[in-house]
């Protein structure tokens, strides 16, 4: 690194090259704004110290945290205004927090508390104030001393600091997101993004990250009572400084996978597939393509369109093979998740060794990263696992890691997991749940309630009905469940076996149904059924989208038979 103001033989710049450098920083162009810097000479001593602080926080934003501890460290005593002075000192306490070396987080941290009584007593600035309080908040963050990130960020947040402010409330979400207080999380982001849209400084890549979370929250959480924003006529103000919008980048990806699946929770195929297709243009190297990928045949698969899912998830498969996963970041490998997830549906065998490559690649855990720390990891993973233990033939491994899926999922309000891990355990001919009903009949609660338009209505077809139809309804577990199979076409021998009962006893429960239903023989129950819009999960394909799992009582549709005939554009 050239020290700034030191000829370097390449002349003087003119007077308006820090004017250049301050523009090439607050368009977040960090790299020229670092190149002329470095070039720098003949500069006022004014101009060397505004220049000197331009250039830390340009390296500091490009994580050059080493380059800018020692750089800094050498030049402290020559600032002159308090502000300066606080600045420089900040910003050397902070680089030295965030350096890689034994210590280095607890030194930067004594350095800043020091410096916040000292900034205090000499009267600075109160956007430095402000600035002080988020950098103690965040070394805090990497010690996870929560209690002291909140109280360091609750600081930041009243010092009015412009976007220092929406920084330290977009922190305080994370808290929420590590502590498992999810819609909190959820109100403290959308509160961070409408108090970004009044700041005077423009920070592209945070606003990213919080509408990021926004989208991540908005799908884990999505119910009657959590709705997405993305459907808004502004996005809900979730598009802010999106001038970049068909620029590559992970962030941008992933907003338009997340609202993919909002659209998806909505029955809104065409605005989904959309959605998708701009995630799979966005990925910004085969890792990420391989994570969109597997995320577009996910897509498709919960969509009904299985062809297109399996050519997806084949191509997905065929790029991860080319990818050095040891070689990438944390949130890089989950898309060997989402692509073990949707192959044990197109091709179970893969499934099976992507899991196994995903479980041999070590990891250094960067404590400043959330991943870690969120249960919606552990469910993404269980899940997957579990599916994979029901390839095996492992029933009783795959029902264990279900039911604790749909544990954690209901205890954090993710109740769309919930309701999948449900429907996979009815799959795999689990006992009985809560009250003696079958799992799917709870999913089917689930559905109703909180997705009557999603892929997951798809997924249940007419026996969502069940849950409101007048006779249906009031059925014991047991008839309900002999209901289920009749509508499937077993004959009283074939549910016997299934559900583990005498033959004698089905016929009874036969004969119940026939006095509920006000019928004399299974084709008039057959019949009876059809007429009130009650029938198997399996008929999921003949249900018009445009009516979902609403009431009927006509037949099936043809425009609900047409294949959905996704473009692979």
């Amino acid at each position: 690194m050239q020290p700034i103001g030191v000829d370097v033989g390449s002349g003087v710049l003119t007077p308006s090259f820090l004017a250049v450098a301050r523009e090439a920083f607050f368009r977040r162009d960090f790299e020229v704004c670092i190149d002329a810097l470095e070039r720098a000479t003949s500069l006022t001593p004014a101009e060397r110290r505004e220049a000197s602080l331009l250039w830390a926080r340009a390296a500091y934003r490009t994580r050059r945290y080493s380059d800018v501890a020692a750089f800094l460290g050498p030049i402290l005593g020559t600032f002159v205004t308090v502000d300066e002075t606080c600045t420089a000192k900040m910003l050397h306490a902070t680089a030295i927090a965030r350096s890689k070396g034994a210590g280095n987080i607890d030194r930067g941290l004594s350095l800043l508390d020091g410096l916040a009584v000292a900034a205090q007593e000499l009267g600075a600035h109160r956007a430095i104030l402000g600035e002080i309080a988020y950098m103690l908040a965040l070394v805090h963050w990497m010690k996870r001393d929560y209690a002291a990130v909140l109280r360091y960020a609750a600081k930041a947040e009243h010092a009015d600091a412009d976007v220092i402010s929406v920084r330290a409330t977009s922190l305080r979400g994370y808290v929420a997101l590590a502590t498992e207080r999810y819609r909190e999380a959820l109100e403290l982001f959308r509160f961070a993004l409408r108090a970004y849209r009044a700041c005077r400084e423009r920070d592209a890549d945070l606003v990213l990250r919080i509408i990021v979370q926004i989208a991540a929250l908005e799908v884990a959480l999505r119910s009657a009572t959590v709705a997405g924003t993305h459907a808004l006529p502004d996005g809900g103000g979730r598009y802010v400084d999106d001038s970049a919008a068909d620029v590559p980048g992970v962030l941008r990806m992933e907003i338009a996978a997340l609202d993919a699946w909002l659209y998806a929770f909505d029955g809104d195929r065409k605005k989904a597939y959309r959605r998708v297709r701009v995630s799979e243009r966005l990925a910004p190297n085969d890792a990420w393509r391989v994570w969109a990928l597997a995320n577009r045949a996910k897509i498709s698969a919960a969509l009904g369109d299985t062809d297109w899912a399996s050519e997806y998830a084949a191509e997905a498969l065929e790029i991860s093979g080319r990818v050095d996963w040891n070689a990438t970041d944390d949130e890089e490998r989950v898309a060997l998740l989402h692509l073990a997830e949707i192959l044990a549906l197109t091709d179970p065998p893969e499934a099976v060794r992507v899991l196994r490559r995903y479980d041999r690649l070590t990891t250094k855990v960067d404590r400043a990263l959330l991943m870690h720390d969120d249960v919606r990891l552990w469910i993404l993973e269980t899940f997957v696992r579990a599916l994979v233990h029901r390839i095996r033939g492992e029933i009783e491994q795959a029902c264990e890691a279900l039911q604790r899926v749909r544990l954690q999922a209901q205890r954090v309000g993710i109740r769309w997991r919930e309701a999948l891990a449900l429907i996979e355990l009815d799959a795999i001919q689990s006992e009985p749940l809560d009250h003696g009903e079958r799992p799917l009949q709870q999913a089917a609660v689930l559905v109703r309630e909180h997705f009557p338009r999603s892929f997951l209505a798809r997924r249940l077809g007419r026996w969502s009905q069940t849950v409101v139809d007048p006779i249906a309804a009031k059925l014991a577990p047991q008839p309900r469940q002999v209901l289920r199979h009749v509508l499937t076409g077993k004959n009283p021998k074939e549910i016997a076996a299934t559900m583990a009962l005498s033959e004698d006893t089905v016929k009874g429960y036969t004969k119940t149904l026939f006095r509920a239903f006000s019928v004399n023989s299974t084709p008039q129950l057959l019949v009876a059924c059809y007429e009130r819009g009650l029938g198997s999960p399996s008929w999921w394909d003949a249900l018009d989208e445009s009516e979902a799992i609403a009431p009927r009582t006509r037949g099936h549709s043809k425009s609900a038979r047409r294949a959905a005939g996704e473009p692979a554009g």
